[in-house]
């Protein structure tokens, strides 16, 4: 009994249950009685997953029959927690705790990935314990209850498969997570930088568009989720959620106010910038994607704080060797309290200044990711 217990896949089962209660807990107590997830009749959903999996359970075309801003998989996979919560009627708290658990489930899957993911199982276990900690993992899956634990799950996958060079699979797997959110394709450039294998160059792009033309087929138009002169579709170039631009822009008259083409350019350049810099240092697989995501946050005129959960994971792996647990979990949990304060709270100059922080965190991390973990001084020799 005592070796089963010992087991780290037990432990993490075990880990994943308390901080699953414990969230539900602050879930139901404090956010819960405020109206935050609706009234008990009539619960409150950020984005309408029920609509779209009732328009596919009824023989439906999304896009066509239901407007849908997001790639077609994630609508699918959405299908379970709304079919339970139609056994109850949409009716809180049954609806809004089926979407917080199925959700939460994808943190403990990304966290079996991240267990698999070294070489050395312990430090796989430690990486999958400081992302099932971090604030962010289920502060976004709960409390806020958001759908990005899904397409992470999608990058941890890619990712695992990246690094044990099945390559096959990892293309695939690449294609998948693009199916589910665009962000998904943030490990396609890392895996053509580090592999140049022609898996990246044609299954990635076939598997996508395989899954999405019969909805360009018979959708046409509205099925373009990346569509940049459409809101609330899949792109960065629009203000969105806590990114800078969007809480300045909130608690400004219009005069002050920033126009989205700055950021805009801003993050083209930036970006380029950065891929730039990836590719002529190299620092590693892990490494660069997690400069790569950083960056991309850090830039974009777009950005809800579910976002960071890619952080979350990519980092997990990192924060022993590199020594940055203090600013891994501190970035997390202000990154959580920033977006209450942006909504419902609606103190938009203190979300501001928060997240300015948060983003510097971030940018700290980023730069101590480029100096090798050896050169970086211990905490007994800090002290």
């Amino acid at each position: 009994m005592n070796s089963f217990f010992k087991r780290y896949d037990v432990r993490l089962v075990g880990v994943f249950l308390i901080s699953l209660l414990v969230y539900l807990a602050i879930a139901y107590f404090f956010h819960a009685p405020k109206g935050y997830y609706g009234t008990m009749e009539v619960p409150r959903f950020a984005d309408p997953w029920i609509a779209r999996a009732e328009t596919i359970l009824s023989g439906g075309l999304l896009y066509r029959d239901v407007f849908t801003t997001t790639p077609p998989l994630t609508n699918f996979l959405l299908l379970p927690p709304v079919i339970v919560s139609q056994w109850f009627g949409h009716v809180n708290p049954w609806a809004t705790m089926s979407f917080m658990v199925y959700f939460s489930l994808f943190n403990l899957f990304a966290a079996f990935v991240l267990l698999y993911m070294a070489d050395d199982r312990r430090e796989g276990y430690l990486a999958a314990l400081f992302f099932l900690l971090n604030p962010l993992t289920f502060g976004n899956t709960i409390l806020r209850r958001q759908d990005e634990s899904v397409v992470v799950f999608f990058i941890a996958l890619s990712l695992f498969f990246l690094l044990r060079r099945q390559h096959y699979a990892g293309a695939i797997s690449i294609g998948l997570a693009m199916c589910v959110k665009l962000t998904g394709a943030i490990v396609w450039p890392i895996a053509i930088l580090h592999t140049f294998k022609w898996q990246y160059f044609i299954l990635t792009p076939l598997v996508f568009l395989l899954i999405l033309s019969p909805f360009l087929a018979l959708a046409g138009q509205d099925a373009m989720f990346w569509d940049v002169n459409q809101e609330h579709a899949e792109h960065p170039f629009q203000f969105g959620g806590v990114s800078l631009g969007s809480l300045w822009n909130r608690f400004h008259e219009e005069a002050q106010q920033i126009p989205v083409s700055w950021p805009s350019w801003l993050f083209v350049i930036g970006m380029g910038a950065t891929a730039v810099f990836i590719t002529w240092k190299r620092f590693g697989i892990v490494e660069d994607l997690t400069i790569l995501i950083a960056m991309t946050l850090i830039l974009s005129p777009k950005l809800h704080t579910g976002y960071f959960s890619m952080l979350a994971l990519t980092m997990a792996p990192l924060v022993r060797s590199y020594r940055f647990a203090p600013l891994y979990f501190a970035f997390g949990l202000l990154a959580v309290i920033a977006d209450f304060y942006k909504w419902p709270i609606e103190n938009f100059p203190i979300a501001f200044w928060m997240m300015v922080v948060v983003l510097i965190m971030i940018f700290a991390i980023v730069v101590r990711l480029t100096r090798p973990p050896e050169s970086i001084p211990s905490i007994e020799t800090q002290s």
